[in-house]
């Protein structure tokens, strides 16, 4: 009976740990390992680009921390830009299965490594989180906004109020990835507009990827001229020079 007590745990104690490893969640990139942060396995996560040295102001990438070239020169319509990674692989590779593959799962990678930087920052917590807005034909087209999934995950566990109908994109663009920087300007130039009152609050604009800033500057513009006392950028990525 004792011999047969023992053999018995012994089985159960082999399938609970069978059934550990079975159900345990895998990680979203090499879907070989366990996951270990934001859906990835600590061998991915220490593969990010992390960007560790960029520009105080836009976040671009450079070789030690500083201000870069442009914001030496040019006052922003944005205070600050928050970017945690640098827009390589893998991180190009999960945002583009993200927003045109509709891999909803990285929109939580994207959340966590805003959210992991921006509790490393001494900064006061914006009243609003404003994802950059699509307009209705873009959203029918892609299923979603990626910048709006982003930003709910973010608002969520930071607890901030996220405003969906708070801005909306007036007009159809074309693809600021397919134009030079002053097509990007024209291309966005008074496309975003207001729905409800901003003023006084502290607002963060929520996207994947800053590339230009041409977007993020018109949006944050708009926002300002409303009478916002503070507008930050917070974005997964931000591409280098």
């Amino acid at each position: 009976m004792h011999a047969n007590h023992k053999a018995i745990t012994a089985a159960r104690s082999k399938l609970g740990t069978t059934l550990n490893w079975l159900l345990e969640p895998l990680c979203f990139l090499c879907e070989e390992n366990g996951e270990w942060r934001h859906g990835l396995c600590k061998h991915c996560w220490q593969r990010l680009p992390h960007n560790l040295s960029c520009c105080w102001i836009c976040a671009l990438p450079l070789a030690s921390c500083g201000l870069c070239g442009a914001c030496q020169v040019t006052a922003m319509a944005y205070d600050r830009i928050i970017a945690p990674t640098v827009y390589r692989h893998p991180i190009d590779q999960m945002l583009c299965s993200l927003k045109y593959a509709g891999r909803l799962q990285w929109a939580r990678t994207a959340a966590g490594l805003i959210v992991d930087c921006v509790l490393q920052q001494d900064l006061d917590m914006p009243q609003l989180l404003l994802p950059v807005p699509m307009t209705r034909k873009a959203i029918r087209r892609r299923g979603f906004n990626q910048s709006a999934y982003i930003a709910r995950l973010v608002g969520r566990q930071l607890k901030i109020k996220v405003g969906f109908d708070v801005v909306r994109k007036t007009r159809e663009t074309l693809r600021q990835s397919t134009l030079s920087r002053s097509q990007r300007q024209q291309n966005i130039a008074g496309a975003f507009a207001l729905t409800r009152p901003v003023a006084g609050n502290r607002v963060a604009i929520v996207d994947d990827v800053v590339t230009s800033c041409s977007t993020v500057a018109e949006l944050a513009g708009v926002i300002k001229a409303a009478g916002a006392s503070e507008v930050n950028v917070w974005a997964c990525a931000r591409t280098p020079a």
